[in-house]
């Protein structure tokens, strides 16, 4: 037997194992956490109730869907399309309303994989950014803020929007996708600790899957607590399971795996009645509105 004949077995074995590794590591583990990140209740529910109404009602818009294999969702989850959602949350009293997070224009979602657009709902939100006391991001990448960037009048809704410094100035805001001089007309949002955006709407910082990433807290006036997360998990599951996204989109995103997965041990351990809203989960959504919980659809837009 010659010698190339007698070293391809080795080859092929040496491939597989190299393989078998990669999966495990890019695709199958999720990461340790570093540290303790610590979701503060106490000083969330004393900012919300501090001063003024709180308000009565939370609206949801589904701006559009789209899909990603779910091991890139949970880590080791196989390569089944798992799809997902694009919302953006109205939080309502009988005077005013705050926007959370603005979804992104159907243009923009065409060029999601799987994606599919609701016009008519995203129209709905651009009539409610206008009116709109505040309008603020759990975090800056393009399918949260992109209602923001695409804007027809960016100058209409410049002074309702709370970006904060850390989302304005992030490598990860797609500066290119927004109107000739929008973000010159936004002013940086600057806080430290906890941030009452308006009675009931506190903001807390949570960087880990992008610089900017926060989290907003949300208290009605007949005591249900919101806790709206952003990216931090795409999933509820990678909350129960307490197992996040995979390496590969760790590097694909470039977000600090460990801060995340400590953020995720913090919401597994938040009490029963705090209800943590994933941006993403088309599941919890269907739960959520069976539950009342939402009010679907904007609302006198």
């Amino acid at each position: 037997m010659s010698k190339r004949r007698r070293r391809w077995p080795w080859a092929l074995l040496s491939l597989v194992v190299l393989l078998g590794l990669a999966k495990v590591t890019l695709l199958d583990r999720a990461a340790e956490a570093r540290g303790e990140y610590v979701i503060d209740l106490p000083a969330l529910h004393r900012a919300a109730t501090a001063a003024g109404p709180l308000p009565s009602v939370v609206e949801v818009e589904r701006v559009g869907t789209f899909a990603f294999p779910r091991t890139l969702v949970v880590a080791g989850d196989g390569f089944k399309m798992h799809k997902m959602v694009l919302l953006a949350h109205r939080i309502v009293w009988p005077d005013r309303s705050v926007i959370i997070d603005t979804a992104m224009a159907p243009s923009a979602t065409a060029k999601m994989p799987g994606s599919a657009a609701d016009p008519a709902a995203y129209e709905r939100l651009e009539k409610a950014m206008k009116v709109a006391s505040a309008i603020v991001c759990t975090h800056e990448h393009q399918d949260h803020v992109g209602g923001i960037a695409s804007a027809p009048d960016p100058a209409a809704i410049a002074k309702q929007v709370r970006l904060t410094r850390e989302q304005l100035q992030s490598p990860k805001l797609e500066r290119g996708e927004f109107r000739p001089g929008a973000l010159a007309e936004l002013a940086p949002l600057d806080y430290q600790g906890v941030y009452a955006v308006a009675p009931g709407v506190v903001l807390q910082k949570a960087p880990g899957h992008s610089p900017g990433s926060q989290l907003v807290y949300v208290e009605l006036a007949d005591g249900k607590r919101f806790l709206f997360v952003g990216d931090i998990a795409w999933s509820k599951d990678n909350i129960r399971l307490q197992r996040g996204r995979p390496a590969i989109a760790t590097l694909l995103m470039k977000e600090d795996r460990p801060a995340v997965a400590a953020q995720l041990k913090a919401l597994g351990q938040l009490p029963p009645d705090v209800h943590v809203v994933v941006a993403h989960d088309p599941v919890a959504l269907e739960q959520d509105l069976a539950a009342g919980l939402y009010r679907q659809g904007f609302s006198g837009i």
